[in-house]
């Protein structure tokens, strides 16, 4: 670079058509050659005449200067001038460093970054030192380029959905240990991670080291959580700034199948808080619409989350142990769960070898007793695979030998024989109401109304593991809804019927809200680090660093 009175020129070569514009001067000073006079006796009559209109016979001086101005001006714009450049004697000899987080916490400031990162390449060119770029998120061995070389790669820096992991940091500090550069500068995201301080320790070894910071606020989402049929939201922020309202979008399909924003509400941070909790309440079709949420205004993969099939409509099979019994509707083993299921659920009816090629998320059986070897073997493959098996007792199941001497793979607990009854003229004391949730229990919070009693019900036997797999109970202790994990999936039994046969249980609220913890809003089990070993997962999607979606 040239620097002409206060001025940097990056091409200052093409200043010396300067030097031609005064030749250019005397050609449109030139005029065309003096006409030839001829005699004519007809110019007589034309005597006296005035003109009102004058042409003068040359360009005046002043649009002659006006022109050369123009070219002078476009001479100068294409020898690259710099108004108050750098002093490149201000720059360290020796190749220089640039080092970017590269994370999704640099989205929001991403076009100043890429800005700021061509000023440092233009002050190499200028000072003739080589470039490498090292993006902390994504680090390749470095190669020092000219300046010139390396500014079209700028262009593809691009932020990644995710900080710098251990083993980033760790390649990056070899690559910076090797690279011995004399100068380097670090554009920081502005969010600590893993390794920040052991990335610094290495590039103090430079002679010159320069750390950019973004003023822009980071704020970042949790996943949305769905507890007792309310949204809850979290939003977090980097600093602490006094009161800020962030507005947070529920995005999913319209009817029509187009993405659009099915619902907002407002996240307030108040005083010098980094916390702020947002919770709405959607109704189960436009709740089971909603695909992900977002900060409004910001693009940044940290600022979008999205859902998992906890907002879906699940699919729900029941099938019946009394098949082609007549009775009233009330009676049905069925009705209680058709009525409380209808509203958040897709409810499948029918045989249990019809329902399980349907692949539901939950199947409830209802005083079913005892199945096929085929029906067995394939209700246990569904349920390791991660499905919920949901049963209740019965008069089949109190007198049927399921569970008795060996635990079923496909029963919670042992049951003892014949069951109890509690409360009937021909039994000794009154029905038992159902005790309070304990904090371990998935209905914990739920309010037992007082009107719930229990008359009948299948004992379960004291084994070892049974405390454990007691989700709820009696007023005297004795289990009421028993659980156990198989495979990825949940083996749950009602010790009492679906229908209101031997508890009130099916009257009240406190069932729908049950069974909504248990079928619908409770995610299915995730799997473990041993399930997941050698496994290969192709994904379908990706979210780069602006949280845009990517095939």
């Amino acid at each position: 670079m040239t620097v002409l009175g206060g001025m940097g020129f990056g091409a200052p070569w093409l200043l010396a058509a300067l030097f031609a514009l005064p030749i250019l001067w005397l050609i449109l000073r030139a005029v065309p050659p003096a006409p030839v006079r001829r005699r004519f006796p007809g110019v007589a009559l034309l005597l006296g005449l005035k003109d009102g209109e004058t042409v003068t016979d040359r360009t005046p001086w002043w649009l002659m200067l006006l022109r050369i101005l123009v070219v002078a001006a476009l001479i100068i714009g294409l020898a690259h001038p710099i108004l108050n450049p750098d002093n490149s004697s201000n720059e360290i000899a020796g190749p220089k460093l640039i080092v970017v987080d590269g994370s999704w916490a640099g989205a929001v400031g991403h076009t100043q970054q890429m800005q700021a990162i061509k000023g440092e390449i233009d002050r190499a060119t200028s000072a003739g030192q080589l470039v490498a770029i090292l993006q902390l998120t994504d680090p390749k061995p470095l190669n020092f380029r000219p300046a010139s070389v390396v500014e079209p790669s700028v262009a593809g820096l691009k932020p990644n959905p995710w900080l710098p992991s251990p083993d980033n940091v760790a390649q990056a500090i070899t690559h910076i240990t090797n690279a011995n550069a004399s100068s380097v500068v670090w554009f920081s995201d502005g969010v600590a991670y893993e390794g920040q301080d052991d990335i610094l320790s290495a590039l103090n070894a430079a002679r010159d080291l320069r750390i950019f910071q973004g003023t822009q606020q980071i704020v970042g989402l949790t996943p949305a959580q769905y507890v007792d049929g309310t949204i809850n939201v979290t939003t977090l922020r980097a600093n602490a700034i006094g009161d800020q309202a962030v507005t947070i979008l529920a995005q999913g399909r319209d009817p029509s199948g187009y993405n659009a924003t099915l619902a907002r509400v407002t996240a307030q941070f108040s005083g010098r808080e980094k916390v702020a909790n947002a919770s709405l309440v959607l109704p189960a079709e436009l709740r089971a619409r909603v695909t992900s949420f977002e900060i409004e205004g910001i693009r940044s993969a940290g600022a979008r989350t999205l859902v998992d099939n906890t907002f879906q409509r699940r699919e729900v099979a029941l099938v019946a142990g009394r098949r082609g019994r007549e009775g009233l509707e009330l009676l049905s083993p069925l009705h209680y769960l058709n009525v409380a299921l209808e509203p958040t659920a897709d409810i499948l009816t029918g045989a249990l070898a019809d329902v399980l090629p349907a692949n539901p998320d939950v199947i409830i059986l209802a005083d079913v007793a005892t199945l096929s070897a085929e029906e067995t073997e394939q209700l246990l493959a569904w349920t390791k695979a991660g499905g919920l098996l949901l049963r209740f007792a019965g008069p089949r199941v109190a007198a049927s030998d399921i569970s008795r001497a060996i635990e079923d793979p496909l029963m919670p607990v042992r049951l003892r024989s014949g069951g109890r009854s509690v409360g009937g003229a021909m039994s000794w004391g009154e029905p038992k109401a159902i005790a309070p949730f304990s904090e371990t229990s998935p209905f914990f919070g739920l309010k037992v109304p007082d009107y719930v009693v229990v008359n009948a019900q299948v004992m379960a036997q004291p084994d070892p593991t049974l405390a454990a797999r007691v989700i709820a109970q009696l007023s005297d202790g004795t289990p009421l809804v028993t659980r156990k994990s198989v495979g990825q999936g949940q083996v749950v039994l009602f010790h009492v019927t679906a229908n209101a046969e031997w508890s009130s249980l099916p009257f009240s609220v406190l069932f729908v809200e049950m069974l909504e913890r248990l079928a619908v809003s409770s995610p299915v089990t995730a799997p473990s680090i041993d399930d997941l070993e050698g496994t290969v997962w192709t994904p379908r999607q990706v979210m780069d660093g602006f949280g845009a979606l990517r095939d």
